[in-house]
């Protein structure tokens, strides 16, 4: 008597509304068995996987079998795969080459005739037609939903939506992170460090993850976040409400941008970086060299070309430029920046454009949501555990584990609704900063080397210098 392998495979639940259920396969199976008697080896199910490809569990267990049965048996040719190429593997390399045949039940063959082995290959080439038909049909669907301005729907739903309705939805909770991403990236800080903020204030990602900076990264060039949808690297203006403006956005892609460029090395010298040769246009490079019995060292900037290395960057071998004592060169560039005349009426107008401290209120009621929910998890953890649903090992972890992140959160509503109780609507007022700019000389005295080097990259442009010095200042600060 024949030994048979069933093999049942359901990849969605539009495949069980038509007749692919696991049950109602596994019954057409074991009577044609029954018909024919045929022995059955054992029944091997993949529920829940695609037949595009062989990747599946109990594919793989039937391969593993071979040698012990002489027929597998499947309701329908694609329930084996839906991909010609992996329909002839399995049934020629595998089945046939072990002596193994193959029989679907639905198109009425098997591969124990010639005229079944015929039919093999003209049903898994409308197998794989099927499938493309279905690929080119979902893509259609996607373009069509993303023209119409609605989110193409599946997984990988955007950090601070949710999927609901056939639309995005803002969930306020993440709405709020995401905010708080662009905000502190434009403050400053780097992928790493805004995931580590965040997970310190006890913030947690979607399906309650801890932040990374990848995923910092993403949120920050996800354009969804202004109103967008995207399909297949096309934006389409979006039904959903943004949750960061689009003025915002560009500033971000900007900052973005100039920080993935190539870090240069923080110069020692206070015009490390700034300063380009008028003659040639090369950069000038800061040097020192040691003379006297005593072997001081003299400090000076030079062309590279005038210098003649590193070869790559001269411009002209014959540049004639000169050699600039260090302290000659910065004591010039120095005493210009304190002789800049800045334009007071643009600044109180760059000021006025500055947006507002936002209303931290807000963010303290998301956050106290949050909280509410956590507490909810706690008591349905304790209800499991008086059920006797979850052992005491088990449940002690998760819910210590949720009362930190409640303790943090708790704290930084604290810490919000402080904030909004101030009055202060900038970090800096408007009268000190413009007393500052009046006692300018006195601030940069008092700055330390950094310090300084940052206040000239704020204004200078860049520095050319042949037998003179031309600053050209950045001039949106004058």
């Amino acid at each position: 008597m024949k030994k048979a392998a069933i093999y049942i495979r359901v990849s969605t639940q539009e495949q069980a509304k038509e007749g692919y259920s696991i049950p109602a396969q596994r019954d057409k199976l074991i009577a044609f068995c029954k018909a024919k008697n045929w022995n059955i080896y054992d029944i091997y199910i993949d529920d829940g996987y695609t037949g595009t490809n062989m990747d599946r569990p109990a594919i793989s267990k039937l391969l593993d079998h071979l040698d012990d049965i002489d027929i597998v048996l499947v309701y329908k040719l694609d329930r084996l795969s839906r991909s010609q190429k992996d329909v002839l593997y399995l049934v020629e390399d595998k089945f046939l080459s072990n002596q193994v045949d193959f029989v679907s039940i639905l198109e009425s063959f098997d591969t124990s005739t010639p005229f079944g082995r015929a039919m093999l290959g003209i049903l898994a080439v409308f197998a794989q037609l099927e499938r493309e038909t279905i690929i080119e049909r979902t893509k259609l669907g996607k373009e069509r939903r993303a023209k119409e301005g609605l989110w193409r729907g599946g997984g990988n739903v955007p950090i601070g939506y949710e999927f609901e309705d056939n639309q995005l939805l803002i969930n306020p909770y993440e709405a709020m992170q995401v905010q708080e991403i662009f905000r502190l990236y434009n403050e400053g800080l780097g992928f790493q460090s805004i995931a580590r903020t965040l997970n310190e204030k006890g913030y947690k990602a979607k399906n309650s993850a801890q932040w990374i900076g990848k995923q910092v990264e993403r949120v920050l060039q996800n354009r969804t976040y202004t109103g967008y949808v995207e399909y297949d690297g096309q934006y389409y203006p979006g039904d959903h409400i943004p949750i960061i403006e689009q003025d915002l956005f560009d500033k971000t892609q900007e900052l973005l941008a100039e920080r993935s460029k190539k870090q240069v090395k923080v110069s020692q010298y206070l015009l490390g970086g700034m300063l380009w040769c008028g003659y040639c246009g090369a950069r000038l490079k800061s040097n020192w060299s040691s003379a006297g019995a005593n072997k001081a060292k003299f400090y000076f900037y030079v062309c590279y070309s005038k210098a003649k290395r590193p070869i790559h960057m001269v411009k002209d071998p014959d540049c004639p430029a000169q050699y600039w004592k260090m302290e000659v060169l910065d004591d010039l560039v120095v005493q210009k920046l304190m002789k800049l005349s800045l334009n007071r009426d643009k600044i109180i107008q760059k000021y006025e454009e500055m947006p507002k401290q936002k209303d931290c209120f807000e963010d303290a009621n998301i956050l106290e949501l949050q909280i509410s929910d956590i507490d909810k998890k706690i008591d349905r953890l304790m209800d499991l555990y008086q059920e006797g649903k979850i052992p005491a090992n088990k449940i002690s972890d998760r819910i210590d584990s949720l009362y930190k992140d409640k303790k943090k959160l708790e704290k930084n509503v604290i810490d919000l609704k402080k904030q909004d109780e101030s009055e202060v609507v900038y970090d800096i007022p408007l009268d000190q900063i413009l007393s500052m700019l009046d006692h300018f000389d006195l601030i940069w005295e008092e700055a330390t080397f950094e310090e300084k080097r940052l206040i000239l990259k704020d204004f200078i442009k860049k520095i050319i210098v042949t037998d003179d010095v031309e600053v050209i200042w950045n001039t949106f600060r004058i």
